[in-house]
């Protein structure tokens, strides 16, 4: 068996390249876009104005979204003094964390789906490719990496505690169904049955490194629990060469399930709500498992005396110093299987109509993500000129940012629907100042008019 701690490195640097190279979702834009056919995928009690929708396979829904909590690109990169360039500035990064922070990426792939109405009743199917991940890093992380352990560390207990990735990789199977309880109440639920891909969960973490003020011995204490499924025989030499991943997408190995359940109620003439809980569920992991535990442990490194380099041989002496590592991190390995819960989310919307065609609106979003709960404070203008345009405008809060302004536009020629969107639209513009990106875009065939018979 492979040395534990090269397996869990590889794991960590192939997870944080993926994060943090694409740098989650959170689409509330398209929360305001409630007669765009995905729009019920935030809301299942939403649906299109038509009565038969298709999405266009390859030109379907396609949604990418990043967030990181604790820095953005202009807090790292900074300008010299009287020079036209820029540095790497980690100290002033430093100053923007805080003690746990989470950096997310999602990709929502739309693959089929399609939509029928039959009188007050709305059913619906489908199929999409879904990716998250997201990484919890802590601020003495990058305080060791920047600054040693010989400033602000000194004396102290580096904290790497709740550190992980979390990873998931699945294809959902989508069954809808939406009721008009009455001309003021409508109410939707999805059932999702998901066929597991890839999956990294850190179940448990706890490390830390203490520097001792006078003699500067490092003391490493720590414990950990990591989940894998789907990625062991990317890197195991013993793994079959035949193993294609994407042979999960459809065969249901790694299965799970999940539930989406939403209301939308006319308070009055003018007032409407709407609330919504989405992906509350499991996947169920069993192929290509790998669970790694390192057992809880404090070791006390002195250093090496360099009298030993001159009686024994250098070999020698960094022999002994692994089989002392070995002793002290104790490593297991199995295949067992176990579960992860999805990223839940929920909505609570509002809007007032100013005018037949025009209204104002506010959301709160909240997510829960490995215990880590995040919300978002979001109040929007939409407009909607009968079938053929909507547009929404908006401004959020999120991820500590200092606010974001979003928009979107759906247009409709025939039976022909575009829609665009961003939670973010500075964020292409001034990709430096910003903690959030996210854009997603696709196009659907509409047909017919559900107003009339």
């Amino acid at each position: 068996m492979k040395n534990l701690n090269i397996k869990i490195f590889w794991i960590a640097f192939c997870s944080l390249f993926i994060s943090g190279e694409l740098l989650g979702q959170k689409n509330y834009t398209l929360y305001g876009l409630q007669n765009t056919a995905q729009a019920h995928y935030l809301n299942p009690s939403f649906k299109p104005s038509a009565k038969v929708s298709v999405s266009i396979p390859g030109l379907s829904m396609h949604s990418f979204g990043a967030s990181n909590s604790g820095f953005n690109l202009g807090d790292l990169l900074t300008e010299k003094s009287k020079e036209d360039s820029l540095k790497i500035d980690p100290e002033n990064a430093l100053l923007k964390m805080k003690d746990k922070n989470i950096l997310t990426f999602e990709s929502y792939n739309e693959i089929f789906a399609f939509g029928i109405r039959q009188k007050k009743n709305y059913f619906s199917f489908a199929v999409t490719n879904r990716f998250n991940s997201s990484l919890i890093y802590t601020k003495d992380m990058f305080t060791l990496i920047a600054e040693g352990n010989r400033q602000s560390l000194l004396g102290k207990r580096a904290s790497f505690d709740e550190t992980g990735i979390n990873l998931n990789s699945y294809v959902e199977y989508a069954l809808g169904f939406n009721r008009e309880i009455n001309d003021k109440l409508d109410v939707g639920t999805r059932i999702k049955f998901l066929s597991g891909i890839a999956n990294v969960n850190t179940r448990k973490s706890n490390f830390g490194i203490h520097t001792e003020e006078n003699t500067f011995d490092l003391t490493f204490d720590g414990s950990a629990i990591i989940n894998t499924s789907g990625v062991k025989p990317f890197y195991d030499s013993l793994a079959s060469e035949d193993y294609q991943p994407y042979e999960n997408a459809y065969n249901f190995k790694n299965f799970g399930l999940a539930l989406d359940l939403g209301v939308n109620y006319q308070l009055t003439d003018k007032i409407k709500i709407s609330a919504s809980l989405l992906d509350l569920g499991f996947i169920t992991w069993k192929t290509e498992n790998a669970t790694y535990e390192v057992e809880e442990f404090n070791y006390r490194f002195e250093g090496i005396y360099f009298n030993q380099l001159f009686t024994d041989s250098a070999g020698a002496v960094f022999e002994q110093l692994q089989d002392t590592i070995n002793d002290v991190f104790v490593q297991k390995e199995s295949n067992a299987a176990y579960n992860t819960g999805l990223a839940t989310r929920f909505y609570l919307g509002g809007s007032y109509a100013v005018t037949k065609n025009f209204k104002i609106g506010a959301t709160l979003y909240n997510e829960i993500i490995k215990s880590n709960y995040r919300a978002a404070a979001i109040v929007s203008g939409s407009v909607q000129l009968k079938q053929w345009l909507s547009a929404t405008v908006n401004y959020s809060q999120y991820a500590r940012s200092l606010g974001s302004i979003g928009a979107g536009v759906s247009l409709r020629g025939g039976p022909v629907q575009f829609f665009l969107s961003s939670d973010n639209i500075l964020g292409f513009i001034d990709p430096e100042s910003t903690k959030n990106v996210h854009f997603n875009f696709g196009i659907n065939l509409l047909f017919g008019n559900p107003d009339k018979e």
